[in-house]
């Protein structure tokens, strides 16, 4: 491919959320309290703008996620992961954030 069609990719490490009572996003979790880890990239036809750590995205599922890290991706390694639909400008609370980073310093032990 061309330098012309390449484009940046950044890969995304998330959880799901969900609104509670209140209509704010909370960790969509199990019976057990846990979260569930996924991974989204940036696609060619990504809408928005990624701002950090909080900022809520939306699958092509029209799951809603909050992103917890980012890390680049070769552009070549892209097909690895699965594209996202768009950046929310949405973010969640900052307790909200702190529990998704401790459950994703759990999981990389």
């Amino acid at each position: 491919m061309s330098k012309k069609g390449k484009y940046e990719v950044l890969k995304f490490t998330c959880i799901p959320v969900e609104t509670d009572a209140d209509g704010k996003y909370q960790l969509k979790v199990d019976p057990a309290g846990n979260a569930k880890l996924h991974v989204w990239r940036i696609g060619k036809h990504t809408k928005g703008k990624y701002q950090g750590p909080g900022q809520l995205l939306m699958t092509e599922n029209n799951l809603t996620a909050v992103i917890l890290a980012s890390e680049p991706l070769a552009f070549k390694d892209r097909h690895s992961e699965t594209p996202m639909q768009r950046f929310l400008t949405t973010r969640v609370d900052d307790d909200v954030l702190q529990q998704g980073l401790a459950q994703l310093l759990a999981n990389r032990r």
